[in-house]
């Protein structure tokens, strides 16, 4: 019994010690994330005056958001654009569908005097680059960042941006050409930031490129090598007050003029043609002018073949000129058979005969001149713009040469494009 009392009397000495011991366990826990904490908050005042001294700061919207640096000079990001592949081209929709691969790059000062390995976009200042012409949404878009120090002849801490995305992007073809015409398909790469903050160029050491050997649409389209960029300012619907910055990236491709060579032109050709045959009839017959409303019509039947190709456009192209002027000969021809018809009431037969032999001269004669005409306008226009793009390949070809020779594309260094 002694015994039993001795070890009910020690039982609660040893709660207490065991809870003495876990009170000094957290104590001392609470000592070391103090210490922790006042390591952390002289590390962001550190920080805080690194800012200051670059000419950023960082501002903290709220407690339960992440700090997101903002710089207060204005940032020059270099841009290249790679079309990785082009696999449909639509006339009527004017779209095109791509896989883009965009590489931007700036100088990050923050990063200087740090190690950093990972680049926290939520965080750091991004350019907030976007696409203009997007069609609808992305089918596939992925970005990463990537951090590079002491790259010559960078003076600061480099970061590049690499997005890689896939959709529908709108352009505004220009069909006045058609189809001997040459199409720009353009990726105008903008930014929500305004034109005070970004200034987006070209980028100096990498050329934009294009894969001509996964280029889809080869049976539709030749690709040149070329890619050409410019810039422009434009205002974004939200922002209207705000101008923003944006760099155009082109390359181009020219159609293939076989199809509407063979199936249309040379049967409109043909069809124009056979007006002729109308003069082995005889003038006082009324087949001649019934053959050639015939032959009318099924020129119109062509024409709505040709609007097929084509979206809905307020000018005439080159194939809508050769129709309408293959529509107009065959009216000229049915008017020339019916005043030769009603020559007949008022005419020998002799006479007849001699202005029927006159008339179709002239026609022929016009027919003759009209298709001459008509191929040194296209000499002149449509296929001189496919000399120049082979030109601006030549001028590429030498551009790429140069940035391998001096390794930046200097301003002062010019290629002259032969004429």
């Amino acid at each position: 019994m002694s015994q039993m009392n001795g070890a009910e009397a020690n039982e609660p000495s040893q709660k207490e010690g065991y809870l003495a011991q876990v009170f000094r366990q957290l104590v001392h826990t609470l000592e070391r994330n103090n210490v922790v904490m006042e390591q952390v908050i002289e590390q962001l005042g550190q920080g805080d005056r690194k800012v200051q001294k670059s000419g950023s700061c960082i501002s903290t919207a709220s407690c339960s958001k992440a700090a997101v640096i903002k710089r207060g000079e204005k940032v020059t990001v270099e841009l290249k654009v790679a079309f990785m592949k082009i696999s449909d081209i639509d006339t009527v929709n004017q779209q095109f569908e791509a896989d883009i691969f965009i590489q931007a790059k700036w100088e990050e000062p923050l990063l200087d005097e740090t190690h950093v390995t990972e680049f926290d976009p939520m965080v750091m200042w991004t350019p907030k680059l976007l696409i203009m012409n997007l069609d609808g949404e992305f089918s596939f878009s992925r970005s990463t960042f990537n951090i590079h120090y002491d790259v010559h002849p960078y003076q600061h801490t480099l970061v590049l941006q690499l997005w890689r995305c896939r959709g529908f992007f709108k352009e505004n073809l220009e069909l006045e050409h058609f189809p001997v015409d040459v199409q720009d398909l353009t990726i105008s790469v903008s930014t929500e930031r305004s034109a005070e903050e970004v200034n987006l160029i070209e980028d100096q050491y990498a050329l934009s490129s294009i894969d001509t050997k996964t280029f889809l649409d080869a049976a539709e389209w030749n690709v040149y090598k070329h890619v050409e960029t410019y810039r422009d300012k434009t205002t974004i619907e939200y922002a209207s007050s705000t101008v923003h910055p944006i760099l155009h990236v082109q390359c181009r491709v020219a159609r293939k003029v076989g199809y509407f060579v063979w199936n249309i032109i040379f049967i409109v050709l043909l069809i124009a043609s056979l007006t002729f045959t109308n003069f082995a009839i005889e003038p006082e017959a009324a087949d001649r002018l019934a053959v050639t409303i015939t032959l009318f019509l099924t020129a119109v039947a062509f024409k709505f073949v040709v609007k097929q190709s084509l979206p809905t456009i307020s000018y005439l192209t080159n194939l809508d000129i050769y129709v309408l002027s293959a529509q107009m000969f065959l009216t000229l021809h049915a008017a020339q058979n019916a005043s030769i018809k009603a020559l007949t009431r008022f005419s020998t037969a002799d006479k007849v005969i001699v202005y029927d032999t006159y008339s179709m001269i002239s026609l022929c004669v016009i027919f003759v001149m009209f298709h001459i005409i008509f191929g040194i306008y296209l000499h002149l226009t449509a296929t001189k713009r496919r000399r120049h793009m082979k030109e601006k390949d030549r001028f590429y070809k030498e551009k790429k040469q140069l940035l391998e020779k001096y390794g930046v594309l200097k301003p002062n260094i010019e290629v002259v494009t032969r004429k």
